[in-house]
Order: C-alpha cells, then structure tokens, then sequence
C-alpha cells in the first residue's frame, strides 16, 4: 500500500474517532469485549480509564476539557518530560488536544505549547477544547508529522503519544522533529514498537495499522532512525507489554498460539533522545559571537547577581562560541546607549532585557553568524 493511501485511511480513521469520541489505539483492553473494542468503544469514561492505566494522574485526567481526551495514547510522555517554565513544546499528533493542555500548565504564561496533527476534525476539535478550556498559550496547527508547520531552531522539547507508529515515513519524521528542536533540545515519546516482525495478515491490514500495531517497526530499527535523524543520548525509560487480545486483529482468525507469540510481540515503551550542540570545524572555531553584558552602577547587588545567573544559564551551553564580558556603566553612558536596566547585547545590536528571550533568540543569532 502506497504512503499517501495510507495516510488517507488513517486519517478517515481518526476522523471517525473524534466524530465518535471513541478509543483505537489502547494497550488496556480489560475495559473492553469483543462486542465494543477497537474503533467501536463510545463513552467519555473508557478514555478516563485507559489513561490512568498508561500513568495518567486522576489530576491530569480531570484537568483537561471534556472531549480532550481521547484515551488514543500508549503512555504519558509528559509524566516522564522536565518541561520548565518558559519553554516551547511541540506535540506531534496532538489529536484533542489532551498532552498540550497538561503542558501548558507546565510552561505557565510565557511558555507556548504547539499541537500538530494532520486530520482536520482534530485540529478543529483541539481549538474548540483550547477556547473552553481557556488556554491561550497552546496553538494547534494542521500539518503531517514528515513536514512540520514549524521553524528550525525553535521548540525546547517535542513530545509524542503513540502517533510515529502510524507514520509511513518514520526517517523522515524524526529528522523534521531534529530539525524543529534547538539545540540541547529534547525528545520524549511514547510509542509503540516490536520486539519480532508481525506476520504478512497483520502488516496489510489497515484495521490493524489504525490500531497502532502493524505500522509499528523492530525496537532497533525505532532507535536507529533516531540516531541517522542526529538524536544522541537516547534511552529507553520504560518498555511494557502491548497486549493485543481487544484488538481488531482478534477477529482475523488467528490461531491461539501464534496469537500469544503476537502478544509478546508488541511492546509500548518511552523513548528519550537529545539533540546536541553542532560540533565546529574549520575556521569558524577561531570565531566567536560578542555577548556584552551590561548593568548600571546603581543597581542592587542582589537584583544583578540574580540576572547574571540567569544569562549565564543561557549561554553556558555555547560557552566555546561566545565571547562575553559584563560592563558597569553610569547613568550617562546608560542614556546613550539606551539601556534602563540589566540588559544584553548581542553583536552590538541586539538587546535583551530578559534571559527568556535571549534564550529563544540566541540559537538562531549563533546561527545567522554561522556558528551552528
């Protein structure tokens, strides 16, 4: 089957999902019969139930708009992220809305949280959910996961739950999220992946890929296209059984003993990985960029040294690109440079009065100057 044709039929499936608010893609199948599994499960409840058996709080289940959640996620890549206040998180298949909206919270106000997701009834949904919940820091956008509506250098952390499985080009997704990432950004996903290859019944069918089981790959082969795509670091956090026995794939007249052996088969696991600092070669290491940091002669001593930590913070992951110095200046040097306050600047023109947004900036400042 052809990538488009499947991205097509993926998408129709979680069309009707949203239109029906019901459960796919979900490793707990105690909850369900043979009667109303996969793609046949209606009720707000079920979705409660299976996100608390993936390590979802009562909390986290409870604080999200109604219709948010969706119980379609095989673990909680949020419980396992050190997301921080300020940051800019990527989720990609954000379907409702549910992981951005728990994130949001963590990044508070001057933090921006980005839901990517290619049918147009979730994206739909997600902003519907964002406006009554209130959230005006999330922002989803319709996009494919391979081709990111998103610029270079610009997310802090990219997080996933059970969506890369579907994705027919899963090279290329990694590498669109390598790229989206600044760098010593980070990657937390929750996916999943195989310890045997499925039988030829299972990869062709499409009810199966829906349920996020035959277009999962060999837990190697996830990591290495991870580590072609750049990604260092990467460790998996946890890896747990998948079980199958609720599936679609029940009712394809699989004999019981090979049923079991699919079982062991099929595995959910959190995956982290980090996108370093570019390594420098030739004569751009002789260069480096001017960091100037300034403060007036009359303010606190406690204020300053809270600002200095602060940039320090920031620029400490390009230290051997940077060439810093701090500066006192009087009140007249301050009037006619501009500056009201502790402030930075940047290769003599750019100013920053807060370490947030140098810190947003600064990768692609390194970067226009060809250091990264």
């Amino acid at each position: 089957m052809e990538d488009e044709e499947i991205k097509k039929l993926v998408q129709e499936g979680y069309t009707n999902i949203v239109k029906t608010a019901s459960s796919c893609c979900t490793p707990n199948t105690t909850y369900f019969t043979s009667k109303n599994s996969c793609c046949g499960t209606s009720g707000r409840n079920i979705s409660k139930v299976i996100s608390k058996n993936i390590g979802y709080s009562e909390l986290e289940v409870e604080g999200v708009p109604e219709g948010a959640n969706l119980g379609l996620g095989c673990g909680n890549p949020i419980g396992m992220a050190s997301i921080l206040e300020g940051e800019t998180v990527l989720d990609l298949g954000c379907g409702a809305g549910f992981d951005c909206f728990l994130a949001s919270k963590k990044v508070g106000e001057t933090g921006r949280v980005i839901g990517i997701d290619m049918t147009p009834d979730m994206i739909s949904k997600a902003r519907e959910n964002a406006k009554q919940g209130n959230f005006p820091n999330v922002e989803f956008r319709l996009g494919e996961i391979e081709n990111l509506p998103v610029e270079k250098n610009s997310i802090d952390l990219v997080i996933s739950n059970c969506v890369i499985n579907l994705v027919p080009n899963k090279a290329r997704a990694f590498q669109e999220a390598f790229r989206v990432l600044k760098p010593e950004g980070k990657l937390m996903i929750s996916d999943i992946v195989l310890r045997k290859e499925l039988p030829e019944l299972i990869i062709n069918s499409m009810e199966a890929y829906i349920a996020c089981v035959s277009g999962a790959i060999l837990k190697q082969d996830y990591i290495k296209s991870m580590e072609d795509a750049g990604f260092k670091d990467i460790n998996i956090l946890e890896e747990s059984s998948f079980p199958i026995d609720g599936l679609t794939i029940t009712q394809m007249n699989i004999p019981s003993d090979e049923l079991k052996r699919l079982t062991s088969s099929v595995v959910s696991v959190k995956i982290e990985g980090k996108k370093p600092l570019p390594q420098l070669t030739g004569s751009k290491s002789l260069d480096k960029l001017k960091v100037d940091i300034y403060v007036p002669l009359e303010t606190c001593s406690c204020l300053w040294d809270n600002f200095m930590n602060l940039v320090f913070e920031v620029i400490a992951p390009y230290k051997k690109i940077i060439n810093f110095n701090t500066k006192n200046i009087n009140s007249v040097e301050a009037r006619e440079n501009n500056i009201h306050g502790n402030c930075v600047l940047v290769d003599g023109k750019h100013k920053f009065t807060t370490s947030f947004a140098l810190k947003n900036r600064l990768p692609e400042l390194l970067k226009e100057k060809g250091l990264i």
